[in-house]
């Protein structure tokens, strides 16, 4: 299977705007690290990367997740637009320019629903996998 240019330009849009929101996101979870954890563990003997694993991850994962939910919604919409303006499309997003330029409304009806049923089971893939490694961080609404 051959990835083709229209194919590769789609990745790079979806990275382009998926990139930033969790870069962000991390790199202030990362800032906010209590210092005393950090020299605590030194103190101990641990290494860099047990200090990672240990202190940096978990202080970081409520964040990458949030950031991770923006993400994977812009990055949805974002391809899907790809795939409007592009000659070359074959998604949903040229199904669906496909029926405004036959006037096939239905079709472009059925292309909405479809696009957000997938946006909105995107969206809860990231809350499943959220509550398996991230659980622990998770707000009460009492």
């Amino acid at each position: 299977m051959f990835v083709g240019q229209h194919d590769l330009n789609t990745v790079l849009i979806a990275f382009m705007i998926s990139f930033f929101p969790i870069a962000v996101s991390v790199s202030i979870g990362l800032s906010t690290l209590e210092p005393e954890y950090r020299d605590i563990l030194r103190s101990l003997g641990a290494s860099k990367i047990t200090i990672f694993w240990k202190i940096a991850l978990p202080k970081t994962l409520p964040e990458f997740f949030g950031a991770l939910k923006v993400a994977v919604t812009l990055a949805f919409i974002g391809t899907n637009l790809m795939e409007i303006v592009s000659p070359h499309g074959r998604g949903l997003g040229a199904l669906f320019d496909s029926g405004k330029t036959n006037s096939d409304y239905p079709l472009m009806f059925a292309v909405l629903i479809a696009l957000a049923v997938l946006g909105i089971a995107l969206y809860y893939v990231v809350v499943f996998l959220e509550r398996i490694f991230a659980g622990w961080a998770e707000r009460s609404t009492d």
